[in-house]
């Protein structure tokens, strides 16, 4: 997103500050200038004293530069520090911040106007939580430059689906998803990619039910061969408990998959999006996509370009 902000206005000077960026200088990244606060892990109470030392530093660089405005990156304690440095003070919401288990939300309830959510979904958990909505929704977009030539041949792979293998991600369902379309689809051909605490379960899952040959798990991939592997699955099924506006679904449809998501992300209807929450009807509605398949599309849903625009239009 930082680069194609700078594409799209070159005269405006851009400073991130990185709170937990593990490298211990500042540094230039595509002409950005990084400025690396050192935060990672800092527990209270030792994490009181550090975020006052980073008030007072990025106070002294707003005294320095006069920027424009702030941005913040999720709701934490530095949406409300940063607001009594600068009036134009914004939080763009990404995910798990809406949540009741962020203790600075629960402490400190934004100014509607001063915060952006991720997606229609993640502003109605932040009213539920809060009992205030974003008056603002910025989604996320994703760098179509990125994505290899639209496979609109055969695709080898049946579902595709890709995370951190934790229980929120909820890829058990994935799997007993598997194991009832085994039955009606014996050769039925899917993968997970990703690592993490359900791997184990997940494997021993695969084993018990003898799924070995319908389910293969990956490991991590990099971005690209993830990227791969969506433009040669027919669906993507992403059956996660909790998403902010989850950037896989965007890329999915983009790649030309039928996208089978648990979680609604928008207010409106998007082509090629199957919105559903029980197991029965997931199973029906994978296998019906399965045995008529649809030709693949890209299909997009937000640009850069206007996550950007939405963003220059908070303070300019």
């Amino acid at each position: 997103m930082f680069l194609e902000f700078r594409t799209q206005y070159p005269d405006v000077d851009i400073t991130v500050v990185a709170i937990h960026k593990p490298i211990s200088a500042p540094y230039i990244w595509h002409g950005i200038k990084v400025i690396p606060l050192l935060g990672n892990d800092v527990k209270y109470p030792g994490k009181a004293l550090f975020l006052l030392k980073a008030f007072l530093k990025i106070r002294r660089l707003h005294k320095t530069n006069n920027y424009d405005g702030i941005l913040n990156l999720w709701y934490h304690e530095f949406s409300v520090l940063t607001s009594w440095i600068h009036p134009r003070t914004f939080t763009w919401m990404l995910g798990q911040d809406v949540m009741d288990s962020n203790l600075t939300l629960r402490l400190f309830t934004p100014n509607p106007d001063k915060i952006a959510a991720l997606s229609h979904y993640n502003n109605e958990v932040l009213g539920k939580t809060t009992g205030i909505k974003a008056h603002k929704i910025i989604p996320m977009a994703i760098n179509e430059s990125l994505f290899p030539e639209l496979n609109t041949r055969v695709r080898t792979i049946d579902i595709f689906g890709a995370g951190w293998l934790t229980p929120l991600k909820n890829y058990r369902l994935f799997a007993e998803v598997i194991l009832e379309l085994k039955k009606t689809l014996p050769d039925i051909r899917a993968e997970i990619a990703g690592a993490g605490p359900e791997e184990g379960l997940l494997t021993e899952f695969i084993r018990h039910h003898n799924l070995g040959q319908n389910l293969k798990l990956t490991g991590l991939l990099t971005h690209s061969q993830t990227l791969e592997k969506m433009n040669n699955a027919t669906v993507f099924f992403h059956p996660s408990t909790f998403e902010g506006g989850s950037t896989v679904y965007f890329e999915s449809l983009f790649s030309g998959c039928q996208l089978v998501g648990t979680l609604p992300m928008t207010d409106k209807p998007v082509e090629n999006f199957h919105c559903i929450q029980s197991k029965d009807d997931i199973v029906i509605r994978i296998k019906s996509l399965l045995e008529n398949p649809a030709p693949a599309k890209r299909v997009t849903y937000y640009r850069m370009a206007e996550v950007c625009r939405d963003i220059y239009n908070l303070y300019f």
